[in-house]
């Protein structure tokens, strides 16, 4: 009888200590539940076009955030992430439609792949094209830690 305490005692700390430390385990991981979360990120992600909350990038984006934009050098880390897309701060309207794409990974890193569209008024299109982003865990939650795009436009001379 104590040989078999012994190991179960050690297996419920165990358990315990994984669930407490908010990383989980391999089986704790669910890629459906990312994807949940990475829709409803998509879903307001216009707005880091407009907003002046730094806690809506803290949210979002990793601390070593990059962002691997067209024609420019990287933007690396959360804070140079808010000045390159806030810009001079006064904003935009701007509307973004991202549907949701390919999304696989594991616990240690999620691929999302997809496209994107801002729509003009007249039915066409002000930019479309393509991405790849990139989530990990961070303090918790998942948070893109990689982003690239590009567009699907020609290149106007």
């Amino acid at each position: 009888m104590r040989k078999l305490v012994f190991p179960l005692l050690a297996a419920t700390l165990l358990a315990c200590q994984s669930k407490e430390s908010g990383k989980g385990t391999k089986n704790d991981f669910s890629i459906d539940s990312v994807k949940v979360h990475i829709i409803k990120m998509n879903e307001s992600y216009t707005q880091r076009f407009t907003t002046k909350d730094s806690i809506y990038f803290a949210d979002r984006y990793c601390k070593d955030a990059q962002v691997l934009s067209p024609n420019m050098p990287v933007v690396a880390s959360r804070d140079s992430i808010i000045k390159f897309f806030r810009g001079d701060g006064s904003g935009t309207d701007v509307k973004m439609e991202l549907p949701i794409g390919n999304v696989y990974g594991d616990e240690d890193l999620v691929v999302e792949e997809g496209t994107y569209n801002f729509p003009d008024e007249k039915g066409g299109s002000f930019d479309k094209g393509k991405f790849i982003a990139l989530w990990k865990q961070e303090d918790g939650k998942w948070k893109l830690y990689r982003e690239i795009w590009n567009t699907d436009l020609p290149l106007k001379q």
